[in-house]
């Protein structure tokens, strides 16, 4: 992180926040001095996964969205922005959100599961002001928030006829149940599937329990729900459970073999309308389906929009039922890559479908990184997130693994007319920070985040429009300037799955344009790992000399020197403590 430093005084940063947005102050002025620092956001906008968004039932314009790594949003929309909840928690791991369960009676309660990795503390997060305070419940089982299978939901549930009651699909332990509003829980036990259990370390995680999803018409206020639904996106014989005596007896639903059941919406002509994956997700996905299932017969329909095949593999995630037209609805493809994943509207129950692609266009002018130096924004991906506005069908929204898409249009779909989405991410700053620079002249500040390259920083309080480009990276990993000419600018990072070219790039206008950097090939280079398309210098540490002539690249079996003129090598340096000396004596010497 930065402060208010003198232009004169600023050095070069090098670390990895991960999931904690940058902060950096008002420009420095003599008159600043002896102040206190004063810190605020430097603004990108939105940059990483979203899980899922899920607006209340009990309040119009209330909204809150769950990362996996940087905590829980709530969606304010008297300042028309999101505001994060979690910034005051002490414990890194419950940034990591499994699931977000609002209220469906009060409007000031939510709840929050919260753990990050299968070796993490994990606790149940209960607030009743709507996420401005929290009180922490520690539990036994343990989460994933930002494991493989985080975008199932929403394993988090509350009872509508007695909020006291909420259920939590685990990863490990199998159905967990609390009777006094999360302070406590107990395992189901009448629930089949008992859970896997915490699997060995560097071995794949389990996805458990995928959703919990009540019946409000099978009970009264008060009393309880007597039917509820579970899903599994664990290999199991059966994907979908029903109870219909509130959990003391269970009994398998059919559905299509082979197939683990991800995401639920119950609608209010008894439908249950469920998607399907052959993995859990985010990655690795080839097959899947979405059923309609009735719940009064038992009996269920498969109403995919297009199946998958080998030239087209992907599964289906994201899921929202209209709650105003009954019948519509809306799913979202997950790893359909060829051509294109996108998102399906239907106003007969699955009768029929219209993709949102052809009608689409994207209004990224607020987040313009979004572009990635092409002309339009990619439709997105890992859409595991999809949720229609239940006060306003016209509003929906559906997430990616870069931001958040959202349009006003969306009744739209099938009319043939243009629809705008639009990034809805103001407030959000979630991504993960890698390295940082801010010069001596030029532009405040350069930046290197994981998955969305990096940027030159005129202006901090926008998300930043010259994104690091020719070539593109997806990370940038490595920053480093000429002392003496700071206009010389070097950085190193890795490669993208999109764009073709060298993974090392050099400036000469602080970072404003950048040329792709070919250093010269090892005698004996070690194998390209797969994708790197045989570049050398995957992911290699740069470092420019102090009058910025030179360039010295550290590779995994040697470290060059590489001069305008000619090359010079070196003898081989091992480990990044040989690294760091080297880096010092250059900087001395040159």
């Amino acid at each position: 992180m930065m402060g208010d430093l003198p232009r004169s005084s600023r050095r070069t940063l090098l670390g990895g926040l991960l999931a904690v947005p940058v902060a950096a102050a008002t420009p420095w002025s003599p008159a600043a001095a002896g102040q206190p620092y004063r810190w605020a956001n430097v603004k990108v906008g939105g940059g990483g996964f979203v899980p899922n968004v899920v607006f209340s039932r009990a309040e119009r314009g209330l909204a809150y969205l769950r990362s996996d790594m940087g905590g829980a949003y709530r969606w304010d929309a008297a300042a028309a922005r999101w505001v994060p909840l979690q910034d005051g928690l002490p414990e890194s791991s419950w940034h990591g959100v499994e699931s977000v369960a609002a209220d469906p009676v009060d409007p000031e309660v939510v709840y929050l599961a919260c753990g990050m990795y299968r070796r993490d503390t994990a606790a149940i997060l209960r607030s009743e002001n709507r996420g401005r305070d929290w009180k922490v419940f520690p539990v036994p089982f343990r989460m994933g928030g930002n494991e493989d299978g985080r975008g199932v939901g929403e394993r988090l549930a509350i009872d509508p006829n007695r909020t006291s009651t909420l259920y939590f699909g685990s990863r490990h332990d199998g159905l967990q149940r609390s009777t006094d509003r999360g302070a406590t829980w107990q395992r189901v036990e009448s629930f089949p599937l008992k859970g896997l259990g915490l699997p060995p370390p560097r071995s794949p995680t389990h996805a458990g329990l995928s959703f919990v999803v009540f019946d409000p018409k099978s009970g009264r206020p008060g009393g309880g729900s007597r039917t509820l639904f579970v899903g599994v996106a664990d290999p199991a014989e059966h994907a979908l459970w029903r109870s219909d005596d509130a959990g003391e007896t269970w009994r398998p639903m059919p559905s299509r073999p082979g197939l683990l059941a991800c995401k639920a919406e119950l609608d209010e002509a008894s439908s249950l309308y469920v998607t399907y994956c052959n993995r859990p997700g985010p990655n690795d996905v080839t097959d899947g389906a979405v059923l309609r299932h009735d719940i009064r017969t038992g009996a269920f329909v498969d109403i995919t929009p297009e199946r998958p095949t080998p030239g087209r593999p992907g599964g289906f995630m994201g899921i929202s039922v209209d709650r105003s037209r009954p019948g519509a609805l809306a799913v979202a493809s997950l790893n359909r890559w060829k051509p294109y994943d996108t998102v399906w509207r239907s106003p007969d129950r699955g009768a029929s479908w219209t993709s949102i692609h052809d009608q689409s266009r994207r209004d990224v002018s607020s987040t313009p990184f979004l572009l990635w130096g092409e002309p339009e924004a990619d439709i997105g991906w890992w859409m595991a997130g999809l949720a229609i506005d239940p006060f306003d069908p016209d509003f929906a929204c559906y997430t990616t693994g870069a931001t958040i898409y959202a349009t006003r249009e969306f009744t739209k779909v099938g009319s043939g007319q243009a629809i705008t989405w639009f990034p809805w991410v103001e407030g959000i700053e979630q991504t993960a920070v890698l390295t940082l620079v801010s010069l001596p002249d030029g532009p405040p500040l350069l930046s290197g985040f994981g998955d969305i390259s990096g940027f030159t920083h005129d202006d901090l309080s926008v998300s930043p429009r010259l994104q690091f480009t020719d070539p593109v990276f997806a990370n940038t990993n490595t920053i480093d300037y000429a002392g003496r000419a700071p206009h010389i600018v070097v950085r190193s990072g890795t490669h993208h799955p999109r764009h073709d070219g060298p993974t090392l790039a050099w400036s000469e206008d602080h970072g404003r344009s950048w040329r792709p950097l070919t250093a010269p090939r090892p005698a004996d280079p070690p194998a390209a790992p797969p994708g790197l398309r045989g570049d050398p210098y995957e992911d290699a540490a740069i470092v420019a000399s102090a009058d910025g002539a030179t360039f010295m690249v550290m590779t995994a079996r040697t470290k060059i020197l590489v001069m305008w003129n000619k090359p010079l090598w070196l003898i081989p340096l091992l480990g990044q403590e040989g690294w760091l000396r080297m880096k010092k004596m250059v900087r001395s010497i040159l």
